[in-house]
């Protein structure tokens, strides 16, 4: 009987395991068929790609799962018809840019390894331009006698391809959001003139050519930088990036790039240059971002009590008054109620149990509340244990029956003790106005309903009392 449980943890630990060995093995084929014919890669997305899954998922960051990287990568070269010496040592230096990048961020805060910092920013281009050194230097020590190059263009072009190619492609996988995060912004509408603004300028750029032209889309990208998440922004720069990077090496910009050694040179510092550029708008969408936050933060904190998650008062008052604003605009054909609601004996739950206690029994009490109200319907909480809804579209004649309903679904609650099982109840004072009759101030619906209020409590408490008829004058 114990064999199959064993049989089943082997497979779920050996399962992520292959499926580095595939993703790395389908990544080093498909850089191996896309780069030019006895010719280092333009672009070689691999290290970087495989840095960022095992940070994003270090699970698998072990000497085994290294190890492995290191295999498909041989298995791949193997494959495409390279021999045994060169995929061996070749991907010994693309293994240390893995390695590198790992090493150096893994260790960093969640905060600064997902770049949610300016800080964090920094790390990983400075891991990215470590993790460059070590694979070109690496291949002046063991590759040199597959290159005809002298060993200091060799350091240059393998360091500017790999750090070109890094701080482009891991910034991507770094910021990538969650499914959920991916589903609950799907909704968002995205402003879409700086992406187009950014393309212009990237089109100019070729055009216009020359090596000051790589700058020329740095405006559009610190407008999307702006405007766009840290996530849309790395995709950016990355198809900003890549698109200068092919036109320079194609001549497209009128770049004098021969095959020589002062060619190397000026495609390493256009590289260069062109990875640099991404560095300001990864910075600004970064600090962007966190002012967003902290804004949403504050909204959040003026806006929802942060015990009942209900309304604060000063919320409720601004939506209240801009209803009533816009019933008076309609020649109030709408009816509405306001209700005031009180925990009964409130003092006394506190005093015998504690705060704690009366916390927990003021967040039951609020999502009861909650559950019984529909969309459109206002609650909140106006201090300690009182509490307001107001109801637009329905009349205090027939409120009373939704106030009797909110007055036993909060009968009906028991706040459950480790020591008692606490009843409470509420005491409910309602006013209003019908349709076609013009509403009181808020301020006037407050003070007689906090009148019915009153009397409800003088009553005798768990009850609902109704705010005593006035002469109202009905819109002709």
């Amino acid at each position: 009987m114990p064999v199959e449980p064993m049989v089943v943890a082997a497979q779920s630990r050996l399962l992520p395991y292959a499926a580095l060995f595939g993703l790395t093995l389908a990544l080093t084929l498909g850089g191996i068929l896309a780069r030019p014919i006895e010719s280092l890669s333009l672009f070689w997305p691999v290290n970087a790609v495989l840095a960022g899954v095992l940070l994003r998922f270090p699970r698998q960051a072990t000497p085994t799962g290294f190890a492995l990287v290191w295999l498909a990568m041989v298995a791949a070269d193997l494959a495409c018809g390279s021999t045994w010496a060169p995929a061996l040592w070749f991907n010994l230096c693309n293994l240390g840019v893995v390695v590198t990048v790992w090493k150096l961020l893994s260790r960093l805060p969640r905060v600064h390894r997902r770049m949610r910092t300016p800080f964090g920013v920094l790390a990983v281009f400075t891991a990215c331009a470590a993790g460059a050194a070590v694979a070109a230097s690496l291949a002046c020590v063991m590759a040199a006698p597959w290159f005809e190059q002298s060993l200091r263009a060799t350091w240059l072009a393998w360091f500017s391809e790999q750090f070109s190619t890094s701080v482009l492609v891991l910034p991507v996988l770094l910021t990538a959001p969650s499914t959920r995060a991916v589903l609950r912004s799907s909704t968002q509408a995205i402003r879409f003139a700086p992406l187009l603004v950014l393309i212009a300028s990237l089109a100019f750029s070729i055009f216009f050519g020359g090596p000051g032209a790589i700058a020329f889309p740095i405006a559009a990208l610190l407008w999307c930088a702006w405007t766009y998440s840290p996530f849309l922004v790395s995709l950016l720069t990355l198809t900003a990036g890549s698109t200068l990077i092919v036109a320079v090496a194609q001549n497209l910009m009128h770049f004098i790039v021969p095959q020589s050694e002062t060619g190397v040179a000026t495609l390493m510092s256009a590289r260069l240059g062109i990875a640099m550029l991404v560095l300001g708008p990864l910075v600004v969408a970064c600090v962007s971002q966190a002012n967003r936050s902290l804004l949403a933060r504050l909204a959040h904190q003026a806006t929802i009590d942060h015990l009942t998650g209900v309304l604060t008062r000063s919320a409720f008052t601004r939506r209240a008054n801009a209803l009533l604003d816009s019933r008076q605009q309609h020649t109030q054909e709408l009816p509405l109620t306001l209700m005031m609601l009180d925990i009964d004996h409130f003092k006394a739950i506190n005093d015998r149990h504690g705060h704690a206690v009366g916390d927990q029994v003021l967040r039951q009490f609020a999502r009861t509340l909650q559950d019984q109200l529909h969309d459109g319907e206002l609650l909140a909480r106006l201090g300690g244990e009182e509490f307001v809804v107001l109801l637009p579209g329905l009349a205090p004649e027939r409120a009373t029956f939704t106030a009797e309903r909110l007055r036993r679904a909060v009968q009906d609650l028991h706040v459950v003790q480790s020591d008692a099982r606490l009843q409470i109840t509420v005491s409910i004072g309602l006013d209003g106005c019908a349709a076609g009759v013009p509403a009181p101030s808020l301020d006037e619906l407050l003070a007689r309903a906090d009148q019915a209020l009153y009397r409800a409590k003088a009553h005798g408490r768990n009850r609902v009392e109704q705010a005593e008829p006035q002469r109202q004058l009905r819109v002709t």
